[in-house]
């Protein structure tokens, strides 16, 4: 009798708790990151809409059940325990891990647009750096790989692998040759770099700060001599300290006990001057400005570029500018950035990542401008 007292308590709370938890939201969950919105309450606006909704009722459902992201942890974390895998993520060796999206649908998706592709690019950049130079505005361009760029050797098997020379690095060959703008090589710059040490996280989809270190610290140097600055207007050095991190990818699995790694981050060793910010001021995400201005800082620059120009950030760019605008690549397009350049800008920094298919479509565009 006790049996089957407990057996039938037992069914019911199984029955019933997820339902409790779906309408109750208790107990708490720590949400997933999924890289999209989910499904809204669905609404009934007519009865002739009555298919319509309970279409969205299907999935607001889905998104919603109960204890919903415990069992999706639950599956993932045996998958990645037992299995050493992921639907979302590959799961390379010595702890890197990668995103399947990049590796196996936009780096494809890239390579095969660039074999058509190519010379609209190049003819737009040319075209683009053009047309801002009669403006009295350098064109500066700069494409960052991947992180299976430097470290293919930990991706596992089952990965899509491109051929040979890939047609990015065909275009950055071309990039490199042209005249009218100045192209800021990091890929050359990280590859130097990665035999020494780790230019990527392990754990996330960014290059590591000390990385964008070296590159900034490029950029810096050659708008310098623009500006016919004959000593490198780059001044502090890099220091490197290393602090735990789990990553993006890592809590993009999701799992209960996502991966962590020593990280590489860069010790900030440089005084900042007094600046103003204005935030949200569209088509800006932010202007920073010098308060006090001594006349050393580099020509104001408008930067067009991704949550890798974050990295370039932290590493203490703000130090060398009069100005600078940023706009996002994600946020905005390259034609309305164009369009709405300050009348100070003295330079546009195109900063994108190579799978970036907007920025490109948005450069072959200019081909056709005015």
């Amino acid at each position: 009798m006790m049996f089957r007292l407990v057996f039938l308590i037992g069914f019911m709370l199984l029955i019933w708790m997820p339902m409790v938890q779906m309408v109750t939201g208790f107990p708490r969950q720590p949400a997933l990151e999924e890289n999209r919105k989910l499904a809204p309450v669905p609404v009934l606006k007519s009865w002739s809409e009555i298919g319509q909704y309970a279409g969205d009722a299907v999935k607001w459902f889905n998104d919603h059940y109960g204890f919903r992201d415990f069992l999706i942890r639950s599956k993932t974390q045996l998958d990645y325990s037992v299995f050493g895998m992921s639907t979302r993520v590959h799961v390379g060796s010595d702890g890197w891990l990668f995103y399947r999206s990049v590796v196996d649908d936009q780096q494809p998706k890239v390579e095969l647009n660039l074999r058509t592709e190519a010379d609209a690019v190049i003819e737009g950049t040319r075209q683009l750096a053009l047309a801002l130079e009669a403006r009295g505005i350098k064109l500066i361009m700069m494409i960052t790989p991947m992180k299976d760029v430097y470290y293919s050797e930990h991706l596992p098997s089952i990965a899509k692998q491109l051929p040979k020379p890939r047609q990015v690095d065909l275009l950055q060959d071309r990039l490199r040759s042209m005249k009218e703008i100045t192209f800021i090589d990091s890929a050359t710059i990280l590859k130097e770099i990665a035999s020494k040490r780790n230019v990527f996280h392990k754990t996330d989809f960014h290059w590591n700060d000390p990385a964008a270190f070296e590159v900034t610290r490029t950029l810096v140097n050659e708008i310098g001599k623009l500006e016919g600055k004959t000593n490198p207007v780059w001044t502090h050095k890099l220091e490197i300290e290393e602090k735990p991190l789990s990553g993006g990818e890592a809590m993009f699995m999701p799992i209960f006990f996502p991966p962590t790694e020593n990280a590489l981050f860069v010790k900030p060793n440089w005084v900042q001057p007094p600046y103003n910010y204005v935030d949200h001021k569209p088509p800006f995400e932010w202007i920073y400005e010098a308060k006090e201005p001594t006349g050393s800082e580099l020509q104001p620059i408008v930067v067009f570029g991704d949550s890798f120009f974050d990295g370039m950030l932290r590493s203490g760019i703000w130090v060398y500018f009069k100005k600078i605008y940023r706009a996002r690549t994600n946020e905005i397009n390259l034609k309305e950035v164009v369009s709405n350049l300050p009348p100070d800008t003295r330079y546009l920094l195109v900063e994108f990542i190579e799978v970036d298919s907007g920025v490109y479509a948005g450069l072959a565009a200019e081909r056709e401008a005015k």
